[in-house]
């Protein structure tokens, strides 16, 4: 029996996984303070989501993110459990959250969140170098909003 062909755009996978990768994570997060070992469990069903929403549509930074803070779950409960592979992961999630930041470089909240991945996988300057980046593209939104500004009025009418 010949199997039917998949009919549904890629953007329709993408909204499936991403929203179930979503349900997850909220599963896991009412568990993990009575069930941390079910909750881990959710969390990286999660990470396949994201994982597989992430594949569906490689231009959408939201799904690129998830991943990324997906593997930093992962990195958290493996460094609470003193794993010697918290490192190696937190390094998987830098690597990812470098692609979903490829994906808006102007994000300054991401760029910290690799500069964080970093630090934790003990890069000290792969770290400060994504902090410095970070910070410059918060004060730069922070001055286009109005808010930050250090200009000084010139009152100078007479």
């Amino acid at each position: 029996m010949a199997q039917e062909p998949d009919t549904s755009s890629p953007s329709e996978g993408y909204q499936a996984h991403l929203d179930e990768g979503k349900a997850l994570v909220a599963q896991a997060q009412t568990l993990a303070v009575n069930d941390f070992a079910k909750a881990r469990e959710l969390w990286q069903a999660a990470g396949k989501q994201f994982y597989l929403a992430h594949k569906a549509d490689r231009d959408e930074p939201e799904a690129a993110f998830k991943l990324a803070q997906a593997w930093m779950a992962e990195a958290h409960a493996l460094q609470k459990e003193g794993s010697p592979n918290a490192q190696l992961m937190w390094g998987n999630a830098a690597a990812q959250a470098e692609l979903a930041f490829d994906l808006t470089p102007e994000n300054g909240r991401l760029a910290m969140a690799v500069a964080t991945c970093y630090h934790y996988a003990g890069q000290t300057e792969e770290a400060e170098a994504w902090q410095q980046l970070g910070r410059h593209l918060l004060d730069g939104a922070a001055k286009l909003d109005g808010h930050g500004d250090d200009s000084k009025d010139d009152d100078s009418e007479d």
